[in-house]
């Protein structure tokens, strides 16, 4: 599949007195007469438009349809995203997998890393559901390169779905110590299943040194962020760790 390449992916008030030289020499100009020498007039309509800061526009909600769809069209990013999550999902409108992704890969191109993930996660559905029948061509490799974009963008779990792939040799030729490299990288920003897996690889030695010790710490750590299945690793008998501090 031949994955389309994207474009890359804003004075206060004057007071006027007496008859001072001095006062009169910074009283801005009246208007139709010349602003004083060595100075500039300001104009009225640059100061006005200082004063007016853009509305606050919030994004559209999940279920609006008609905020999202307009919002997108006023290249509002985000709401991209979410009008393309209505049309994979059918429960507001259509399903329209076609529509969504092709909404998904715009936001992505214009810098969202949700934009970049969703459209990851479509293809790596996609490839699910062809279930190895030769339906889903190339989708492994999509789904990579997409969760790959969404982890260099931001998005924890582009970072956690790539180095998966990149484990099972899922789109790419399997690289464990990438794999390692990418869920470390999100293990230390709080990601609990991150240090599940990276957990896995020290127990096994798999593209990392082998580290018994460092395999239960990165167990607990799982734990402690509210992972069971970490509880359940870190803990030898197979207790869960009690507390979750």
């Amino acid at each position: 599949m031949h994955v389309r390449e994207l474009a890359p992916p804003l004075l206060g008030a004057l007071f006027l007195c007496g008859c001072s030289s001095a006062t009169a020499a910074r009283r801005p100009a009246e208007p139709g007469r010349p602003a004083p020498e060595g100075r500039a007039a300001t104009p009225r309509a640059a100061v006005s438009a200082e004063a007016a800061p853009p509305p606050l526009r919030l994004p559209c909600e999940a279920d609006d349809l008609v905020g999202c769809t307009n919002g997108c069209a006023d290249h509002q990013i985000e709401d991209c995203v979410t009008l393309g999550s209505m049309y994979l999902g059918g429960a507001i409108v259509s399903i329209d997998v076609e529509r969504a992704m092709t909404l998904f890969e715009k936001a992505c191109a214009e810098g969202s890393a949700r934009g970049c993930l969703r459209l990851g996660d479509a293809y790596h559905d996609r490839l699910a559901r062809a279930d190895g029948a030769g339906g889903a061509s190339g989708a492994d490799e999509a789904a990579l390169y997409w969760h790959a974009r969404a982890c260099h963008a931001g998005a924890n779990l582009g970072c956690l779905a790539a180095g998966r792939a990149y484990l099972h040799g899922q789109g790419a030729s399997a690289d464990p110590g990438r794999a390692a490299a990418l869920f470390q990288r999100v293990c230390e920003r709080g990601n609990a299943h991150a240090c599940v897996e990276l957990g896995h690889l020290h127990a096994e030695g798999e593209g990392v040194q082998r580290d018994d010790r460092k395999a239960v710490e990165l167990f607990t750590k799982a734990c402690k962020l509210g992972l069971d299945e970490g509880c359940l690793r870190a803990s030898r008998s197979g207790d869960v760790l009690p507390p979750r501090d």
